[in-house]
């Protein structure tokens, strides 16, 4: 199958668009917090771009045009632990499309064949129903609930802790998309 998705790092031609991007709150309806200091952001962007433990990618459609629908981040979660963190937002007209999972499965590649990861986890809040379809759909086991740790649209929200290992990885790779 051809991948309908391409992965391109995050340069410092892109730093204006992921402020943007990570300041818009209407593009993380289920975050309890979304950032509101584009200087803060700007900096932390800048200072992510080419290290070792941060990676954040702009997710483009394999199109002529090759247009941005979202972004992907992983970094590193435990070191010591080889343990990275999964993150990922799609531009709301292509949510629904696969396009995510599509990407995710990329950024997996990358953790376990390239970065020898032992084990990526990712969270997400429990009324993010899609996201915890991509996250299962990935093969990532929901591992425990963190009760009532976002304080999100006025109520208190459970937060779903995912992870999959390097072995359970090997089966979800060898399979088709």
């Amino acid at each position: 199958m051809i991948p309908r998705i391409t992965l391109t790092p995050v340069t410092e031609e892109d730093i204006e668009f992921i402020v943007d991007l990570e300041t818009n709150a209407s593009l993380w309806p289920y975050e309890d917090r979304i950032p509101t200091n584009k200087a803060a952001v700007r900096k932390a962007v800048a200072e992510r771009i080419g290290s070792d433990w941060y990676k954040q990618y702009l997710i483009r459609l394999n199109a002529s045009e090759a247009t941005i629908i979202g972004e992907l981040t992983i970094h590193w979660y435990v070191h010591e632990r080889d343990s990275w963190e999964l993150g990922f937002c799609l531009f709301p007209e292509f949510r629904g499309q696969g396009y995510c999972g599509e990407a995710a499965r990329i950024a997996l590649k990358f953790a376990f064949e390239e970065w020898k990861a032992h084990r990526v986890v990712a969270m997400c809040n429990a009324f993010n129903t899609a996201s915890a379809k991509v996250l299962k759909g990935l093969g990532m086991v929901r591992e425990g609930v963190f009760r009532e740790e976002l304080n999100w649209n006025g109520q208190w929200a459970d937060q779903y802790f995912y992870a999959i290992l390097e072995r359970e990885y090997q089966k979800v790779a060898a399979a088709p998309l």
